[in-house]
């Protein structure tokens, strides 16, 4: 289908490609809101649209959250059977590029799903007196909610895309002449959104439903974005909501659906698709709700969670093979129940290749129940399944990947060797007993929980020369993984950041966790452990996003190539991602900026400082 720019970034963004799955959240209230939006149930209506997109970061082929994870030291695009994977950033990421192909990368879904959400929840907004409601305080909750999600939005276009388009109203004609708002200016203008949230939003909404906690977290992070460090301490300590007393504890008891199997630990119970919006969870303050009965064959993807990220293991071109040269792996459902690899961990294609940093250096503690036997998997601890071994010295022994000659025995080391976190991707697949590829069910995902807020409180400690207590709130985390303390004199940034891997791999947007840290170091003028200071001025040119990968990471600008030829390249000024070219070309009457490093930014204007009162950044 032939890309459509409707009302640049306003009210009907259109997504490249042959789906038009994009309609489906689309309650019948933003076809004719005039009509639907006059009761509590027609806003609630409105607002589950906003709910449900913020599941699909984490669903169908190539996840939207793993090209985030690219952009980072945990990971890099696997993918070697193809040309165009986001490999090479330096050629491949540009802003006239497909980014938003599962065959290359996933940047311009952020883009899209974002400002798409912005819409939804700019309806609910402006028309929020245009429903009657028992009482204030019902109005109220079901405005801060939309005000939620917008904030939520604009914070993450704000870290991946620099200085964006504000549209904080409802549009209903194209606007063709829109300019870029500096990032702080928008940051500000959500903040005060999220101090109404803060105030209004109901403790007990259900599960699925922004919440008073979730409000509280983002509200901390913005301050914490905008290097108010006080404030964003005082929000994560806020009354009842999130740390220090209230709803919301640390799982550090079994719990849910495997609760009786003792052949598990409180660590899997956390990550059960079931349990992260169980009403025994006090650890969730926000998640969302995919389940397999509330699907519809067009509304909704599988997570496909093992198949993106898990290596691709499986022996289809002889990948991985004995010492004498034979396959040694099988992908088909096999009978013997403990060499069925696809049921029991499932079937991997390799998108996702995790560093040595995220599967190894970072991992400080044997006993820490996150990289333990059952719950990390190494492919060491896989055997040759392969049934036409049997009878030979090598069916059923652990595989290898070295013979004892020093014969290399996997064929592609970055696609088809590497280590995952089973406790958090095995999700159940409602049709594994028919499937030939277990690739990973529907699953509720979290989006914001208490661990993470712990080391928010931490980082801004840190920012305030305070490691004692920011080793306190550290140490909350890992004590409940079974990790040893850390001690004041051991805890810095780059420990926050490690302890922020162990925990919430594969959860947390890294590129934006990074891009906020490494606007702290440049607002800050603090120097990094190794001395280096950074400047507002030349962010794009010299910043904390790319030294921390250049020092952890093992594959950008170390010469590594894949079997494809692609050699893993980055630059610093990919601390931004480049706005959509597209949008910038139909935006005909305006000028919408690029980010510095990509074609286009020679064309920039000074962007607005502020959120224009209008709630529109027209020309």
């Amino acid at each position: 289908m032939k890309k459509i720019i409707y009302a640049i970034l306003t009210t009907m963004l259109l997504a490249t490609g042959c789906s038009e799955s994009w309609l489906d959240p689309d309650p019948l209230s933003f076809y004719s809101p005039g009509n639907t939006l006059i009761d509590k149930e027609g806003m609630l209506s409105s607002v589950t649209a906003c709910d449900r997109l913020l599941r699909e970061e984490f669903v169908g082929q190539h996840s939207p959250i793993l090209t985030a994870m690219i952009f980072s030291e945990q990971c890099v695009l696997g993918t070697t059977d193809i040309s165009g994977p986001a490999q090479n950033l330096n050629e491949k990421i540009l802003p006239t590029a497909n980014n938003n192909w599962d065959q290359t990368n996933r940047m311009y879904w952020y883009w899209t799903n974002d400002y798409l959400g912005i819409r939804y929840a700019n309806t609910v907004i402006t028309r929020i007196d245009d429903a009657t409601y028992e009482s204030e305080s019902e109005r109220n909750n079901i405005l801060g909610m939309a005000l939620w999600h917008r904030a939520f939005r604009y914070y993450r276009l704000c870290m991946l895309f620099n200085d964006i388009p504000a549209v904080f109203t409802e549009v209903e004609t194209p606007v063709t002449n829109l300019c870029s708002v500096e990032r702080d200016g928008i940051l500000k203008k959500i903040k005060s959104d999220m101090e109404f949230a803060v105030q209004w939003v109901a403790e007990d909404n259900s599960r699925g439903r922004i919440s008073k906690g979730a409000c509280y977290h983002l509200l901390a992070k913005i301050c914490l974005t905008l290097g108010d460090f006080d404030e964003a301490i005082k929000k994560m300590k806020a009354t009842n909501a999130v740390i220090d007393g209230g709803r919301y504890s640390l799982m550090t008891n079994r719990f849910g659906v495997d609760v009786t199997d003792n052949t598990k630990n409180v660590l899997w119970d956390l990550h059960r698709p079931l349990n992260k919006n169980s009403t025994e969870n006090k650890e969730v303050l926000l998640a969302t709700l995919d389940r397999y009965e509330y699907q519809t064959a067009k509304s909704s993807q599988k997570t496909l969670a093992m198949r993106n990220f898990l290596p691709f293991w499986a022996n289809t071109t002889n990948r991985i093979q004995t010492p004498d040269g034979k396959p040694g792996m099988s992908d088909k459902r096999l009978k013997e129940p403990e060499l069925d690899y696809n049921g029991i961990y499932g079937r991997g294609i390799g998108r996702c290749r995790l560093t040595w940093y995220s599967s190894n250096a970072v991992w400080d503690d044997s006993n820490d129940l996150r990289h333990t036997p059952g719950n990390w998997m190494k492919m060491t601890d896989l055997v040759y399944n392969n049934p036409d071994l049997k009878g030979t010295p090598y069916y059923h022994q652990p595989i290898r990947l070295w013979s004892d000659d020093g014969q290399l025995l996997c064929i592609d080391t970055l696609r088809n060797w590497g280590e995952w976190a089973h406790y958090k991707l095995y999700i159940e697949d409602p049709d594994a007993a028919t499937a030939a590829q277990y690739n990973g069910g529907y699953s509720d995902m979290y989006i914001m929980r208490l661990a993470e807020t712990y080391l928010l409180r931490a980082e801004a400690y840190l920012w305030k020369d305070d490691p004692a207590s920011a080793a306190r709130d550290i140490n909350i985390v890992r004590a409940r993984a079974g990790a040893a303390p850390l001690s004041p004199g051991e805890v810095n940034m780059e420990t926050l950041l490690d302890e922020r891997t162990r925990e919430l791999l594969y959860e947390e947007n890294r590129k934006i966790e990074l891009t906020r840290i490494a606007l702290l170091y440049a607002r800050t003028g603090k120097s990094d452990y190794k001395g280096r200071s950074y400047s507002m001025s030349t962010l794009s040119q010299n910043n904390y996003f790319y030294d921390r990968i250049m020092d952890r990471g093992n594959f950008y600008n170390k010469g590594v190539k894949a079997l494809n030829g692609a050699e893993f390249k980055m630059s610093p000024y990919h601390i931004w991602w480049p706005v959509p070219q597209n949008d910038i070309d139909g935006n005909s009457s305006g000028r919408i900026n690029q980010n510095p490093g990509y074609t286009g930014a020679e064309l920039n204007i000074t962007p607005l400082a502020e959120v224009p009162e209008s709630g529109l950044s027209t020309m």
